[in-house]
């Protein structure tokens, strides 16, 4: 099993991510959140590597908010699925394709994506970040029967992830805005 070597110099897989989730609904105000993501040491499946990735909210009020599985292989970075608060692994068909396994700017590509009964059209633009060098953001449209998310994911060459901003757009709802501030990995594989 081989992860590409590009693909790791532009999203190298942590073991800590910790931010700050702020964010307007409409006019309003989203509560600042510490958001703390841990990613398990992976195991080897279906050539690829996989990890566990598991978001917390930490403070006052901590929980679980994210609970993915993602994997690392010849396909790229992948969304292959989220656990339920109940346990169960839903897995998305197609995996959705987060970074391909050569990341450059430019790339594109779409597909529909199932996970039980959500589908959805997906589409995502690799573009080149316009405030620093070395750094590309991967642009998602991800639209269903609920709704669009729009997410911009910011990685550096030779730091991986380093910011989000995501719009939420959902009939007969305030638009949601939402980004990360003060991100940091506190450790590395």
């Amino acid at each position: 099993m081989t992860v590409p070597p590009e693909l790791l110099r532009w999203a190298p897989p942590p073991k800590k991510v910790r931010y700050a989730r702020v964010g307007h609904a409409g006019q309003f105000p989203l509560p600042r959140l510490i958001i703390e993501e841990t990613w398990d040491d992976g195991t080897e499946q279906d050539g690829r590597m996989v990890y566990r990735r598991t978001g917390r909210v930490v403070g006052e009020r901590p929980r679980t908010i994210e609970d993915a599985l993602i994997g690392y292989g010849e396909d790229g970075l992948t969304d292959l699925g989220t656990w339920s608060r109940d346990g169960e692994l839903t897995l998305w068909s197609p995996p959705q394709v987060v970074l391909p396994a050569q990341p450059v700017a430019g790339a594109s590509w779409e597909d529909r994506h199932t996970r039980g009964e959500r589908t959805s059209e997906r589409s995502v633009e690799i573009i080149a970040c316009t405030t620093h060098r070395n750094c590309l953001v991967a642009v998602s449209t991800s639209k269903h029967e609920g709704g669009t998310l729009v997410m911009r994911s910011h990685y550096a060459k030779g730091e991986g992830f380093c910011s989000f901003e995501a719009l939420v757009l959902t009939p007969d709802r305030p638009t949601v805005r939402m980004w990360s501030e003060a991100v940091t990995i506190t450790s590395r594989r």
